[in-house]
């Protein structure tokens, strides 16, 4: 998917992808090593009817967003891709991020770099959560993985809790007919 018609999503649509792909408000949605849920999904909204663009964190235990920054993020955010500045003109976009060193540090008896490895394959489940709820719904969605690190940690800083790294992007939005 690499556009998507100029059509404003609405606040369920951000609702229903986000509790399908990260929620645990009735139960896991998605697997995550001893439950320590070590990715956090970040929303952000460009154009969604009853949302003022900003980055929203959200708390999957609860099902609530909460703004970090106001504003339109996405530009900033595309250009921080190696290949997608299509993604500018989604009307969302999910940050999946974590914080590498803390996840480390609830499996420093497996070895180095264990909690990150566990986090990247948490990532993959929101992922999958989020493009199977994005089917069903006539929605669209691809993983963006392809990120230039140095220019995406400036744009996604202000964003994310402190210390996260970005995982992957994925814009959603409503498909092409």
């Amino acid at each position: 998917m690499r556009s998507f018609p100029e059509v404003a999503l609405g606040i369920a649509d951000v609702g229903g992808a986000l509790r399908h792909a990260a929620g645990r408000v009735t139960g896991a949605a998605h697997a995550s090593a001893r439950a320590q849920y070590l990715v956090t999904a970040t929303a952000i909204i460009g154009q969604v009817r009853g949302l003022a663009p900003g980055a929203y964190e959200y708390d999957g235990a609860v099902h609530r967003l909460t703004m970090r920054a106001c504003d339109d993020h996405r530009e900033r955010l595309a250009r921080a891709t190696v290949d997608a500045s299509w993604a500018a003109h989604c009307p969302m976009l999910v940050l999946l991020s974590t914080r590498a060193e803390h996840a480390d540090g609830y499996f420093a008896e497996l070895g180095p770099g264990q909690g990150e490895r566990f986090a990247w394959l948490e990532a993959g489940l929101i992922a999958q959560n989020l493009y199977l709820w994005a089917s069903a719904t006539g929605h669209g969605t691809v993983f963006i993985g392809g990120l230039d690190r140095p220019a995406m940690a400036d744009a996604a800083a202000p964003l994310l809790p402190a210390g996260h790294t970005v995982l992957g992007i994925m814009p959603l939005g409503h498909l092409a007919e």
